[in-house]
């Protein structure tokens, strides 16, 4: 393998992503020997990352030469590949986005679709178009592998607004797994509780790693659509090829309805099952915004725990720290779930025709009845050229129409964003499936646009 390969991470000082990505590229067998480039805007983190990585990649014979600078220009010079995973006041600014549209009577999950999307889109568009503009710069031949959300609306920008070379990722297909483990449970010698659903607590997180994989062990998913928003197209069997379908509409019949409420629905009006989830399904959809009819509460939709989310981070940042100063073994961190980027990077570099399960790139006939170059999430196979998704997908005609929805709203947004251009973006909220009443399409949109000014490169 050439040993100057250059993988570069932006954002590598964050607990819980910089230690996944660490993992995942200092343990995969075919990246022995690339150079590991960290970045990140606090100097703190990245220090304790770095130094992290230092001792994985001794422990672990990984031979990866490992650099880190607060400067993103040496970081990117001349990297193959650059990992991108940044938030800005992340949970603060969520909660925020969330309580602005409450105050207009819209109760929504706020991360990837509805209005606060557009808050969270514009937020981190801001940061992420001058490192577009940089790796344009310092790295113009690189793939740029984007974690951050709202993931089809930074692949956009990348692809209207730059020459690099984007892929987008996300994990979210494992939720997929876990709703096929929940229906499934007896022949994967699961016991559950008979009111068993996710909830952000820490029980429930290893539960759904557990229940996930044992279903990825036995089960596989083909899903095509929007990220946050696919739909299982075939659900087999490993081994025998067995389709699922018939026996997943007869588990339906009796699962408790207390398991994800609205994908059961979903799935029995348009006969699919989705695989995100409600939280993220949500997102998407009409059905459970409404706070005069309490649509959220009648679903049990589950909120992001952002306190949850806080304790979690500083305990990693505890772990961390202890196993940096040699307090603490590693045991058990070379099994750590990743993000599977280090997948991605190796099919690309070694030529691997290697299957990837959900990517998000431009579609080129991948979904026959979305419109070409929007970013659809679908399976690909990678190689030295990049990724050939794979294609021929019809969707029923309805989820399409969902999605063509949704594609429109992200290009629009993007555009209004990056154009600065304010038409657009009432136009977007125009369209948006949980705004229901212009007059609060027009004030949703000026509440944002004052309450993040100071947080925005674009101007509105």
């Amino acid at each position: 393998m050439d040993k100057k390969a250059k993988v570069t991470v932006i954002g590598a000082g964050s607990a819980a992503f910089g230690l996944s990505t660490l993992v995942g590229i200092l343990r995969h067998p075919d990246l022995q020997g690339v150079e590991l480039f960290l970045h990140d805007i606090d100097e703190n983190g990245l220090e304790k990352i770095r130094k992290l990585a230092e001792k994985m990649n001794e422990a672990w014979g990984s031979g990866v030469k490992i650099n880190s600078s607060v400067e993103r220009g040496k970081a990117l010079e001349g990297a193959d590949f650059v990992i991108l995973s940044i938030a800005i006041d992340r949970e603060k600014c969520w909660k925020l986005d969330r309580d602005i549209a409450l105050r207009y009577g819209i109760n929504h999950y706020a991360e990837n679709g509805g209005p606060g999307a557009f808050a969270h889109t514009a937020r981190n568009l801001s940061a992420i178009m001058p490192i577009l503009q940089d790796m344009e710069k310092y790295c113009p031949e690189a793939w740029l592998l984007n974690f951050t959300n709202p993931v089809p609306r930074i692949c956009t920008a990348a692809n209207l607004y730059s020459s690099i070379k984007t892929i987008g990722i996300c994990h979210q297909i494992n939720f997929g797994y876990f709703i096929l483990a929940a229906l499934f449970a007896d022949e994967l010698d699961l016991r559950l509780p008979r009111d068993f659903n996710f909830r952000w607590n820490d029980r429930s997180m290893s539960l759904f790693q557990v229940m996930s994989k044992k279903a990825r062990e036995k089960f596989i998913i083909r899903a095509w659509g929007l990220n946050h928003f696919t739909w299982m197209i075939n659900v087999t069997e490993k081994g025998t090829g067995r389709d699922l379908y018939p026996e997943i509409e007869r588990r339906m019949e009796t699962i408790s309805p207390s398991f994800e409420p609205l994908t059961q629905e979903v799935f029995r009006v348009f006969g699919l099952l989705p695989v995100p989830g409600d939280c993220h399904l949500c997102e998407y959809l009409p059905y459970t915004h409404n706070v005069s009819r309490k649509t959220w509460e009648r679903y049990d939709i589950q909120m992001y725990d952002f306190e949850w989310a806080e304790k979690g981070r500083q305990k990693m940042w505890e772990k961390i720290e202890r196993v940096v100063e040699g307090k603490e073994p590693m045991e058990g961190w070379k099994e750590v779930e990743t993000e599977r980027g280090e997948f991605i990077i190796a099919g690309i570099l070694k030529n691997l025709n290697s299957y990837e399960e959900a990517v998000n790139i431009p579609n080129q006939g991948y979904i026959v009845n979305l419109p070409d170059e929007v970013i659809v999430e679908v399976p690909a196979i990678l190689g030295s050229e990049g990724l050939i998704g794979l294609g021929g997908c019809e969707l029923p005609e309805p989820i399409a129409e969902l999605c063509r929805r949704q594609a429109l709203i992200n290009e629009l947004v993007v555009r209004a964003i990056v154009e600065e251009d304010r038409k657009l973006a009432q136009e977007a909220f125009a369209i948006d499936p949980m705004i229901d009443d212009l007059e609060v399409a027009k004030k949703l949109l000026d509440d944002y646009l004052k309450t993040f000014d100071s947080y925005l490169r674009f101007k509105l």
